[in-house]
């Protein structure tokens, strides 16, 4: 592309008006120009051609009343017809050539000296163009058609000069009229083009400096300056409402940035900022500080049993509730699940903090009633106070944390200051999850077998598969200890896996060895069974292992059947397709829903030991007990009565009419080696009861 040259650069950088001025004007001077020219040109040409045809008739005349002259030789007619010419002053001089083109008379109004300067010029030239200044003209004289001499008039141009001179100022003072007409004209016209891009201009700038998107632009015509006004209103209306739009999204996508969606309090990044500008503070005032870490109790059985929607507006009323607790200068935050934590400023000393707390675990246990629904829940509170406890945000939080799981594991539904012991037990879970997954690769863990007994005929019927670690250092730690931590860090999938493997293996192995099959019950943890694949792991292992489906047994709780109802009876539709056994374990605990119950394609149902414990002595308990049994025999379910320890509690259960038993009173758990131990004895004696149970199982560790 060419590069401007520096008058297009000047043009370029003037204003519209100026731009639009100037055509106007360029355009109308080179038409004026153009037309005046074509005028002048016109009228000297016509001048011209009307001078020349005067004289050409006067020197026709002249010709024709000199022709005789010159036939005769006779010049002093001849310069005497010439002199007639004098009457006419535009012409200065006239000649009359004989038939050889040699002057023969001649006329001049001028004196001697120039008049003989024109003959010699009229002897000397080829032609009448070299004349100079004035007007010759030629023309023949005829005489019978032959030509007899040339008439030669010179006239001068003084008056052509004059009326060129008069049109030209005629002329001037149109051109001059019609300058004036056509500014005046061009800047009403420019004004009529220029205001509306002027103003629409004009618009543009103070949309871009005040990104008010709300202004608009007159359009003051139909034309196209006005459909581009339109289409600019039009713009800024669809900018105006994207605008409106992205402010929303922006204020939505803060909202998510810094709040929580579910309960509006602030979350963790917007708790974290408060909370170190309130320890900033605290630090400079030598102020107290109390960061409380909030953990609802059971509230996974709740979501359970009624849904997660009952859940979420459980959690919203609690974030009402901790709002009203507080005061303006402090901050709750939810930080996800059922987890609240809060801070409190200016806290005097320990006992104001214990305060708090208490209000906070007096406000949640309260009753909830939900959509015609009565919900209960607890809360477990642990504290950590400023400066004692830690100076910044990670510290606080992590010994509040802390201070909250003690609380749990003291029993829930109360709160705990942090102590450094506390520490020194919170390294020990995570050693203690560190030597779990070691156990797995060092095979420490075994597999010991409780049987089941049938009330009707006293034989074992089958046997529950439970889990033991042998530590090298610790010695035997029983489940309770280890199975919570497998849940926390994921290992309970390979633990359970493995569990499954193994049982399967060890029935196989009896029945190598000639053993009649006894279905064998695996406990599934809620993680494991809410897995998509948990159906195909269940279905590999049992291929893998060659074992026939039609004697395992999956024992699962209320709560983790309840979870999900949908998802949980396609998982155990697919279970139940391969032959396996479904019973549900520690029933009379949760808070199933007979409704959803007789959805599940259930075997048996296992009576909690709670209600076995206390079923000779309480009357409540025995009616729990009694009902179970009435309900599963209506659905048709196979009853099992955990717990059993003493003959009493087996003859109430017997009474009631319970298929199976199982409990302390038949026989601890014990290894597969004295599992066989005791099936032997048992096919022996199938009478059993507790007594020869006890000396069987002398050498056996009594963990439970």
């Amino acid at each position: 592309m060419k590069p401007l040259s520096p008058l297009c650069r000047l043009f370029c950088a003037f204003p519209l008006r100026q731009k639009l001025m100037a055509i106007t004007l360029l355009t109308s001077a080179i038409v004026l120009s153009v037309a005046v020219s074509a005028l002048i040109v016109n009228e000297t040409i016509t001048s011209r051609r009307a001078i020349r045809e005067e004289l050409l008739a006067l020197a026709d005349i002249a010709g024709k009343n000199a022709a005789a002259a010159i036939m005769f030789n006779d010049q002093h007619a001849a310069n005497e017809t010439l002199a007639g010419l004098s009457a006419n002053p535009r012409i200065i001089g006239a000649y009359l050539l004989d038939q050889d083109g040699r002057l023969f008379a001649s006329y001049h109004l001028s004196g001697e000296a120039e008049a003989q300067m024109w003959r010699e010029k009229l002897n000397n030239a080829d032609s009448l163009r070299d004349w100079g200044h004035g007007f010759p003209v030629a023309k023949k004289i005829l005489v019978d058609g032959k030509p007899v001499g040339t008439v030669v008039i010179h006239s001068d141009m003084v008056e052509l000069h004059k009326k060129l001179r008069l049109f030209l100022g005629v002329v001037a003072m149109i051109m001059l009229a019609s300058s004036a007409l056509a500014y005046l004209l061009a800047r009403w016209l420019q004004g009529l083009i220029s205001r509306p891009v002027m103003e629409l201009a004009t618009a543009m700038k103070r949309v871009s400096t005040e990104k008010n998107y709300a202004l608009r632009a007159t359009a003051a015509s139909n034309d196209e300056i006005g459909d581009l006004i339109g289409g600019f209103n039009e713009m800024l209306g669809e900018i105006e409402a994207r605008d409106e739009i992205l402010k929303q999204r922006q204020e939505h996508l803060q909202l998510l940035a810094h709040f929580d969606t579910l309960t509006r309090l602030p979350n963790r990044m917007l708790f974290n900022d408060r909370l170190t500008q309130a320890l900033y503070q605290a630090g400079r005032t030598e102020q107290k500080m109390a960061v409380m870490f909030v953990d609802l109790d059971h509230f996974k059985d709740i979501n359970d049993t009624f849904g997660h929607r009952i859940g979420d507006l459980l959690l919203e009323l609690v974030a009402v509730r901790l709002q009203h607790i507080i005061r303006s200068c402090d901050t709750v935050a939810r930080m996800g699940g059922d987890e609240f934590t809060l801070f409190v400023q200016d806290v005097k000393t320990a006992e104001n903090a214990c305060l708090v707390a208490q209000k906070i675990g007096s406000e949640l246990a309260d009753l909830y009633l939900i959509e015609g629904k009565e919900v209960f829940v607890t809360a477990s509170i642990g504290i950590a106070l400023f400066p004692e406890d830690g100076m910044t945000v990670d510290e606080l939080l992590r010994c509040a944390d802390t201070a909250m799981y003690q609380a749990k594991e003291n029993g829930k539904n109360h709160f705990e200051f942090y102590s450094k012991e506390m520490n020194v037990r919170t390294s020990q879970r995570l050693e203690m999850q560190k030597h779990l997954c070691q156990a797995l690769e060092r095979d420490e863990l075994e597999l010991y077998y409780q049987p089941k007994v049938a009330v009707a005929s006293g034989r074992v019927t089958g046997m529950e598969a439970l889990v033991r670690w042998r530590h090298p250092d610790q010695g035997m730690i029983p489940p309770g200890r280890f199975i919570s931590l497998a849940e926390e860090s994921g290992l309970i999938i390979r633990l359970g896996e493995w569990v499954l493997r193994s049982a399967c293996q060890q029935v196989m192995a009896w029945q190598a060895e000639g053993y009649e099959p006894l279905r064998v019950a695996v406990n599934v943890s809620g993680y494991q069974f809410r897995r998509q694949n948990f159906a195909a792991t269940v279905a590999g292992i049992v291929a893998e292992t060659g074992f026939d489906p039609a004697f395992l047994e999956l024992e699962l709780t209320e709560s983790t059947i309840m979870r999900n109802v949908e998802a949980t009876v396609g998982t155990l539709n697919a279970l139940k397709e391969m032959g396996v056994h479904i019973a549900i374990d520690d029933f009379g605990i949760g808070y199933s829903s007979l409704s959803q119950l007789k959805r599940f394609p259930i075997d048996s149902l296992k009576i909690d030991r709670s209600f076995i414990c206390n079923v000779t002595s309480s009357k409540d308990d025995l009616a729990i007990v009694v009902a179970i049994i009435a309900m599963a025999r209506s659905l048709g379910l196979k009853i099992i009565a955990e717990g059993v320890e003493t003959a009493e509690q087996m003859a109430v259960i017997c009474e009631q009419g319970c298929h199976e038993m199982q409990g302390y009173h038949f026989s601890r758990p014990v290894p597969a080696m004295k599992f066989i131990e005791f099936l032997r004895r048992r096919e022996a004696a199938p009478r059993l009861t507790g007594d020869l149970a006890a000396a069987v199982d002398g050498a056996v560790d009594h963990a439970a």
